[in-house]
C-alpha cells in the first residue's frame, strides 16, 4: 500500500468517525424531541396521582444522560422545589428530601445569610439551620417562605473563627462582644454561636458550641469564658454550653 492509499484510508476512517459522532448526536436530539410528548404525559399523570392537592409551578423538562428531568417549585417560594426524573421507564422523585424536609430552601437560606454577613462585615462565617423544614412550627414555616431578610430571623447558628494572640479572658470576651455588636448594628441576629478560638502562633484551637446570643447580650459571657478556661463543667452544663479542643 503506497502513501497515497494510506492517506486516503486515514481520511476515510476520520470521516467515518466524524459521521458516526454527529449521527449519534442527531439521533439523541431527535429521540428527545419525539419522546418528549410521552414523557410530559407520564410526568403529568405522576403529578396528578401524588401532588394534585399542591399548588406547584412546573419548570421545563430537560434531557441529559438518558434522563428526563422536571423541576417542581412551591408557588410561595421558588427556592423550595424538588425534581422528577424519568429514566429506564421509571419515575423517581426527590420530594421527601428536597421539599418535605426543605433541603433546597434551607440550603438557600443558609447561603443567603452567609453572603449577607460577608457583605456587611467582610468576614466569612458558616451558618446552619434546623435540619428538617417539616419539623418547624407552621408560623416559622410561613416566615421562612415569605421573608426577605433571613439574617434578622433568630433561628440559625453562626460559626465564626477568632484568631487570638493571648488566652486571657478579657481578650477573648472583647473579641466576641465586638463582633456581636457589629452584627446587631447590621440587624444580623443569630440564635446561637459556635465560636472557634485559634492561637495566632501555634494554632492551638478551641471550639465553643451552643453559646446563645442572649448569653452574650446579658453580659454572662465573661463567666462562660472563665468557666471554659478553668474547666468548670458544672457551670457550663447548667448553661448548656459545650467546648472541645481542636488541632490536637
Amino acid at each position: 500500500m503506497n502513501e497515497q492509499q494510506k492517506l486516503t484510508l486515514k481520511m476515510a476512517l476520520l470521516f467515518l468517525v466524524i459521521f458516526v459522532f454527529f449521527g449519534v448526536i442527531i439521533v439523541k436530539e431527535k429521540f428527545e424531541i419525539l419522546f418528549l410528548p410521552k414523557v410530559e404525559k407520564i410526568f403529568d399523570a405522576y403529578i396528578d396521582k401524588n401532588y394534585s392537592n399542591m399548588n406547584l409551578k412546573n419548570g421545563k423538562i430537560t434531557y441529559k444522560y438518558d434522563t428526563f428531568t422536571l423541576k417542581l417549585s412551591s408557588s410561595k417560594n421558588k427556592h423550595l422545589y424538588f425534581y422528577l426524573t424519568y429514566s429506564k421507564k421509571k419515575v423517581k422523585s426527590t420530594y421527601q428530601k428536597d421539599y418535605v424536609k426543605g433541603t433546597t430552601l434551607l440550603n438557600y437560606i443558609s447561603k443567603n445569610i452567609e453572603e449577607n454577613i460577608y457583605k456587611k462585615t467582610k468576614e466569612k462565617v458558616k451558618v446552619s439551620l434546623p435540619k428538617n423544614f417539616n419539623t418547624l412550627t407552621p408560623n416559622l414555616k410561613q416566615t421562612l417562605l415569605t421573608s426577605t431578610n433571613y439574617s434578622s430571623l433568630k433561628i440559625y447558628n453562626l460559626e465564626k473563627e477568632f484568631m487570638i494572640n493571648t488566652w486571657q479572658k478579657e481578650n477573648i470576651v472583647e473579641s466576641i462582644l465586638t463582633y456581636n455588636k457589629t452584627l446587631q448594628e447590621n440587624n444580623i441576629i443569630p440564635k446561637t454561636y459556635t465560636i472557634i478560638l485559634t492561637d495566632e502562633t501555634d494554632y492551638k484551637s478551641l471550639a465553643i458550641s451552643n453559646l446563645s446570643t442572649n448569653q452574650v447580650n446579658e453580659n454572662t459571657l465573661p463567666e462562660v469564658i472563665n468557666a471554659i478556661l478553668n474547666d468548670d463543667t458544672s457551670f457550663l452544663k447548667e448553661k448548656q454550653i459545650t467546648y472541645k479542643y481542636l488541632n490536637s
